[in-house]
């Protein structure tokens, strides 16, 4: 549920002309009542502060940081909604010299170009990606980004309507991200990063249908990269050489270290690792060496700040859904700055010229993963309530 004050931060935001820039730590926010009053909104002390009165009773965000939140999300939002440089490439060829625009197809998704390559007399249309989509992919990969970068389903279908006059229900921006955080991941998974010699695991806390579950993740130490996370309901040993095994998959190198904490699974997982035959790896483990886990205690603060909003997860599909969702958002789209405002992806030399979620489904889009999150049916399992594909419901009969 929205806040008074952050959905009066929405609708401050919608109105032109109330915000203004004055460097990059401090804003001017017009006042609601007076419009010959403006506030003053500073970054201070890790945190923003305005000089209004409510703030200055309460000591909580008031609708001047809301609004000053909301206008820096928008930027970013500005830039992953440019329009798409590569769709005139032929999809047979994969050249643009020779293509011609053929007219205007309109259709659920709305006016879409069509293209003719004269070199390979193939006709296609832009967009690929979103065909089907009633919507345009602009406003797709908008609701995507705000929210992973901390909105709730409500809260962006909300901000979605008050700042573009666009409606959309929280359920068709859930279908939203199912169907491409599926897509991108499909496509990020096959990449391999060049890690370090020291790795960071750890576990937390996140609740499904009333239940705990844990999210695990495995960090590489000097590129921040996200190498591996997985859910499950239990915390042993099995479960902590899966995710080894799956950060060994999505590196082209070993560990020489493992940081974790006084979890004994992990001790465990790599007592069986070095029993297949796995280079050895030391483990650094807690309480005693906190310090030298701080980068795996960040990320796991930053995941329980976003799992905050929603309080909590309906299904374990959600849950998985947000968790590949928010991997591929942390690795490929957030820049950090400790790695001078660069992505993880980039410093692991994964990706250096995609930085938005239009253009990671685009480029998934390219590398055909979009038939195979089509040729999966989803349907309900009237039984259980499970989701379930054909293939998988086929081997259970």
């Amino acid at each position: 549920m929205v806040k008074k004050r952050e959905l009066k931060g929405i609708q401050l935001l919608s109105e032109e002309g109330s915000i203004q820039r004055v460097d990059g730590s401090n804003f001017l926010v017009r006042s609601k009542t007076d419009s010959t009053k403006w506030y003053e909104v500073k970054w201070q002390r890790n945190r923003w502060a305005c000089n209004c009165a409510d703030y200055a009773k309460c000591g909580k965000k008031c609708k001047h940081i809301y609004a000053v939140g909301y206008y820096l999300a928008v930027k970013g939002i500005a830039q992953a909604t440019k329009s798409l440089s590569n769709e005139r490439n032929c999809p047979k060829c994969g050249r643009d010299d020779l293509v011609t625009k053929r007219g205007i197809r309109n259709n659920r998704s709305g006016p879409a170009q069509r293209y003719y390559c004269k070199r390979c007399k193939k006709k296609f249309a832009g967009r690929t990606a979103f065909g089907g989509m009633r919507n345009r992919a602009t406003v797709i990969a908008a609701a995507l980004d705000l929210y992973f970068r901390g909105l709730s389903l409500r809260q962006t279908s909300d901000h979605l309507w008050a700042c573009y006059g666009i409606k959309i229900t929280h359920a068709a921006i859930y279908n939203w991200i199912k169907r491409y955080v599926q897509l991108v991941s499909q496509y990020v998974e096959n990449l391999t990063a060049k890690t370090s010699g020291r790795w960071h695991a750890d576990e937390t806390l996140i609740r499904v249908k009333g239940q705990h579950m844990y999210l695990w993740a495995l960090l590489d130490h000097e590129t921040r990269l996200l190498l591996a996370r997985q859910l499950s309901w239990g915390r042993g040993g099995k479960e902590a050489r899966a995710l080894i095994r799956k950060g060994l998959e999505a590196s082209k190198n070993a560990p020489e270290e493992l940081v974790t904490d006084g979890n004994p699974s992990y001790s465990v997982a790599i007592e069986q690792e070095q029993k297949s035959g796995s280079n050895p790896i030391i483990h650094i483990q807690g309480p005693l060496i906190k310090g030298l886990n701080n980068r795996m205690e960040r990320l796991m603060g930053t995941i329980k700040q976003r799992t905050k909003t929603m309080s909590r997860f309906c299904s374990e599909e959600g849950a998985s859904n947000f968790a590949q969702g928010f991997g591929v958002y942390y690795n490929f789209i957030k820049p950090h700055r400790t790695l001078n405002g660069k992505t993880p992806a980039q410093v692991a030399d994964l990706r250096l010229d995609k930085s938005n979620w239009l253009e990671l489904i685009e480029e998934a889009a390219k590398n055909d993963c979009v038939k195979s999150v089509d040729s999966i049916q989803v349907k309900k399992d009237r039984h259980s309530g499970r989701v379930v594909d054909k293939e998988s419901r086929r081997r259970e009969e």
